[in-house]
């Protein structure tokens, strides 16, 4: 089966060169790298220049709890830089449940009103330059739905969804989609929001090396768990793996521009 990983944080591993010979030892034939702020994105396109198997498809973006002005500034002018070379603006969105937004802390309507001006300047450079805008959605699905519709985007990934099932019904009705992780075989918000979804509108991922649950363990995860995603997911739909691998495959090209590459 070939198999895209969806979401790696590739730039937290130690031994890059490892992680991704396992990778394609294990039938991934593409990692899409997401960078959170300027240096991590900076080190996302460093590996995809070094990696040739598998392949690793660039997305560069400023995720909600990295925002200030100053990083905002930079990573637009990254993606205006690179954006020859890139498949997707991501990790972005809006997060309302980090520390600074809780309630009753100070300066937390700023906050707030800073993390959407990032994700609203960062969707317009999706816009721009056709790429696929990979969002992070936590506490926040209803305004991360909102503002992407309103800037016309006519794909984009929310990235381990787990949100109301009225916003899912809008994301799928507007052509989006939604992904799926190892914690497909345990979070019950997850699997939810996975039974609704049509197979069409799901892509796998790791979201590594963010740790899958086994019992009470906490196990790191790398690209080559993408089989623990499809796994899952292959139960919780009750078809074949192979079935699941060739149309969320599919669906990983169509989204990122790769059926030429891969």
């Amino acid at each position: 089966m070939k198999l895209i990983d969806c979401h790696a944080h590739l730039d937290e591993f130690e031994d890059v060169e490892a992680v991704l010979t396992r990778a394609a030892a294990a039938g991934v034939a593409g990692v899409l790298g997401v960078g959170i702020n300027t240096a991590t994105s900076r080190r996302i396109l460093e590996i995809a220049g070094d990696c040739a198997v598998p392949d690793i498809i660039p997305a560069i973006g400023l995720y909600p709890d990295e925002v200030t002005a100053s990083e905002i500034e930079s990573i637009l002018s990254l993606i205006d830089e690179e954006h020859d070379g890139l498949r997707g603006v991501g990790e972005i969105g809006l997060d309302y449940w980090i520390r600074p937004l809780r309630k009753k802390q100070p300066g937390r309507e700023e906050v707030k009103a800073l993390q959407q001006e990032a994700f609203r300047l960062q969707l317009r450079k999706a816009l721009d330059y056709s790429l696929t805008p990979i969002i992070h959605s936590r506490g926040a699905w209803a305004d991360s739905f909102r503002m992407t519709e309103e800037e016309g985007l006519p794909r984009a990934v929310f990235h381990w969804y787990t949100g109301p099932l009225d916003i899912l019904e809008k994301i799928i009705v507007a052509g989006y989609h939604i992904s799926a992780t190892p914690a497909t075989a345990y979070s019950p918000q997850l699997r939810e929001v996975l039974m609704a979804a049509p197979l069409e509108r799901i892509i796998l991922e790791t979201d590594c090396p963010v740790p899958r649950r086994v019992g009470d363990e906490r196990i790191g995860t790398e690209p080559a768990d993408v089989h623990y995603s499809i796994r899952a997911l292959a139960e919780l739909k009750g078809i074949p793996e192979e079935e699941v691998a060739c149309i969320t495959t599919e669906t990983a090209c169509e989204l990122f521009s790769l059926s030429s590459r891969n």
